[in-house]
């Protein structure tokens, strides 16, 4: 989605800008914001997260398909940046849509390798009333962060946008997915991806010689508390430093 210059230099959308963000989350199940954090800000991250990589990759193996890793995020510096954890952009979509009162409760990453190949397509979460057909309003979303130029042959997410986040959860999406339209989501680093975490989706092959990272974190509506995600462990010394809406965000994690 095009931003203006105002609106990237003061980071704050206007409201036409952010009804029609939040309209193509609720239509299509996301919205792509370009180049919205600074490249020296990237570099820093990236290179932490490699290291990082390397270390998870010394004691455990792929856990999302060949060469590909789904890796917890240390909560600490430099991944809890502000423009990471509460992009200004970013929160002003979800706010509108999850309520100013959403939280965070997933702070990972999702890495593709080189030699990684197709994942099967899914979606990333149950629906709340599975035995029914309604199509309700988002209740968490997740925020993806590329930390390199994410070109087609680094494997990027492939998407079906177009309301495949509404549909009922008793689908054959391998039958049905190859007969519908889908997109290759290619961005520079530092963009961020809203996208509902009903929208099918999967990963494709990394044919280039370099790891592809994204950062994954996931808010919710205040109500919706997963049991299947453990939570975030943060260090009373970490909490103190974040700002309130930090703060207010990671309200119900592990804070020791």
């Amino acid at each position: 989605m095009k931003l203006s210059l105002k609106e990237l230099s003061t980071l704050t959308l206007n409201p036409d800008t952010l009804r029609l963000a939040v309209q193509k989350v609720q239509m299509d199940g996301f919205v792509l914001f370009e180049s919205v954090i600074p490249r020296d800000r990237i570099e820093i991250i990236r290179t932490a997260f490699l290291q990082k990589l390397e270390e998870h990759r010394a004691r455990a193996s792929s856990n999302r398909g060949t060469n590909r890793y789904q890796m917890h995020l240390p909560f600490e510096e430099p991944f809890i940046d502000p423009y990471i954890i509460e992009h200004p952009l970013a929160m002003q979509v979800l706010e509108a849509i999850l309520g100013s009162n959403c939280h965070c409760y997933y702070f990972a990453s999702d890495t593709a390798l080189p030699g990684s190949d197709y994942q099967s397509v899914h979606s990333d979460t149950h629906l709340l009333y599975p035995d029914t057909t309604l199509s309700l309003p988002a209740y968490n979303i997740v925020v993806n962060i590329p930390l390199i130029d994410v070109r087609l042959e680094h494997g990027p997410v492939e998407i079906w946008p177009g309301g495949t986040h509404l549909m009922p959860g008793n689908l054959d999406l391998k039958a049905l997915a190859p007969e519908m339209n889908s997109e290759l989501v290619t961005m520079p680093a530092g963009s961020v991806v809203i996208r509902d975490m009903r929208m099918w989706h999967r990963g494709t092959p990394n044919r280039s010689n370099e790891i592809r990272p994204h950062l994954a974190l996931i808010y919710a509506r205040a109500w919706f508390r997963p049991i299947d995600y453990a939570t975030i462990k943060i260090t009373g010394a970490t909490y103190d430093t974040l700002s309130e809406r930090a703060k207010r965000l990671f309200r119900y994690e592990r804070i020791v």
